[in-house]
């Protein structure tokens, strides 16, 4: 019986000894494990603490240099700038970016977005407009902010012929003011608290509107331009643009300059500094930086002009596509650099002569990516990323094209012919050419 029980008392110490090994190996893992592991956290914080102070030191030296950026205009042409819109560049400074935007070209704009994202499933269509009277049809369209300002053009001299509306109800848009500015009026540039107006009648063919107020716009001056003879019949004001305090007009052929530059610095007092002769009608106007591009309706369809000395505009280059004989220059957009020129299509539509033409450059006309667009093309805004037009396509009168121009992604069916759009932000809004004035397409 004794026997028995040291044995039993040796297995249980053999057992004991065994245990306490295991607990021995078992910590003595653990100390290496930790012990590794220690190392290891330390190497580990040592190279992110070596890596963080490197980037550190590269945005200090980036926020630096973005400081002197932005206090000395003179380093600028030593960073990398792309262009963002037309008035804005994108520079890049090592780990940081900054879009610098020049306000004073930019002032009189649009302020369409330089990058338009849409869902194509959302696209919202709002075709009721406001009546503005019967026969009293829309002609050109401006939008800031959801303010439209329209004008019109009616068989009835008692009508008014420019609206401001408030569409910010997209549903129920209401008239907020309107004013009657005598024949009629083709085209609008907005630039702050005026409106530029070019005017269809015979007795002037600029009228300048306040718009301080928009309760109460009124006209306060107006430029009538000078007859080469007494006997002359007098043209229409067709086209308009405003940059850096000078109006540009285009007029109807007749027997004077069809281009005119006009200084406006003074509202009250707005005087011509320059013209040029292109014997014809000009249907738009693009100015950017020192150069004027003119869409036409005769041979050259598109005409550029050098205008850095204001009173003798100089013609440096000029684009003549196929099928000049019927169809005309009718729209001109500029982004980023690329041209676009839209025609109209002539009467019957000759697939071979195309109405969209985008330049890659301003600068080589030679250059260029086209397509042709059945019902020709009244309207052109490019983006970075998309192309939109207000053609005269049955049931496709709006159309989205990507970038490369070769493949369309979206039409949409308007009910009327659209003579031009305007983009505010990210939405479109149409000129009908009728008496309920406009359409939007929310993008």
């Amino acid at each position: 019986m004794k026997s028995r029980i040291i044995l039993v008392n040796n297995k249980i110490k053999t057992d004991m000894f065994g245990f306490m090994m295991i607990e021995i190996i078992l910590a003595f893992s653990l100390f290496s494990l930790f012990t590794i592991s220690y190392f290891t956290l330390n190497l580990s914080m040592q190279s992110l603490k070596i890596w963080s102070i490197k980037e550190l030191n590269l945005l200090k030296n980036s926020v630096f240099q973005l400081d002197n950026f932005i206090k000395n205009e003179n380093i600028n042409k030593n960073f990398n700038q792309i262009n963002y819109g037309n008035y804005s560049k994108l520079i890049n400074l090592n780990d940081l970016s900054i879009v610098k935007s020049n306000f004073v070209d930019s002032w009189g704009s649009s302020n369409c977005l330089s990058r338009i994202n849409f869902d194509l499933s959302k696209i919202q269509y709002y075709s009721n407009g406001v009546f503005l009277g019967t026969g009293n049809i829309s002609t050109n369209i401006e939008v800031r902010n959801s303010v439209i300002y329209l004008t019109t053009d009616s068989n009835v001299q008692s009508q008014s012929d420019f609206f401001i509306i408030d569409s910010t109800d997209f549903i129920s848009p209401i008239i907020i003011s309107s004013l009657n500015t005598g024949p009629g009026l083709s085209s609008i540039a907005v630039a702050g608290p005026y409106v530029y107006a070019a005017n269809t009648g015979s007795i002037s063919q600029l009228q300048i509107i306040d718009i301080h107020d928009r309760k109460n716009p009124f006209l306060i001056s107006q430029l009538k331009v000078p007859f080469p003879e007494a006997s002359s019949t007098p043209p229409k004001a067709n086209s308009i643009f405003y940059k850096d305090s000078f109006i540009y007009l285009g007029t109807s052929k007749w027997d004077g300059p069809e281009f005119y530059i006009i200084d406006i610095s003074n509202p009250m007092i707005p005087k011509i500094v320059g013209n040029f002769e292109t014997n014809t009608l000009i249907n738009d106007i693009y100015i950017y930086e020192n150069i004027a591009y003119l869409a036409t309706s005769d041979n050259l369809q598109m005409r550029i002009l050098d205008i850095s000395n204001k009173s003798q505009p100089i013609l440096t280059d000029s684009f003549s596509p196929s099928g000049w004989q019927t169809q005309g220059g009718k729209a001109i957009d500029f982004f980023e650099g690329k041209l676009a020129l839209g025609r109209t299509v002539g009467g019957f539509n000759n697939i071979s002569n195309h109405e969209g033409f985008i330049f890659s450059t301003s600068t080589n006309l030679n250059n260029f990516i086209s397509h042709d667009i059945l019902g020709g093309i009244y309207d052109f805004l490019i983006r970075s990323s998309h192309i939109f037009l207000a053609t005269h396509s049955p049931s496709a009168e709006f159309q989205i094209w990507d970038s490369t121009f070769s493949t369309k992604i979206f039409e949409k069916k308007l009910g009327f012919q659209p003579l031009s759009f305007s983009c505010d932000w990210s939405n479109i809004f149409f000129t009908t050419g009728n008496d309920m004035g406009f359409a939007i397409l929310k993008l």
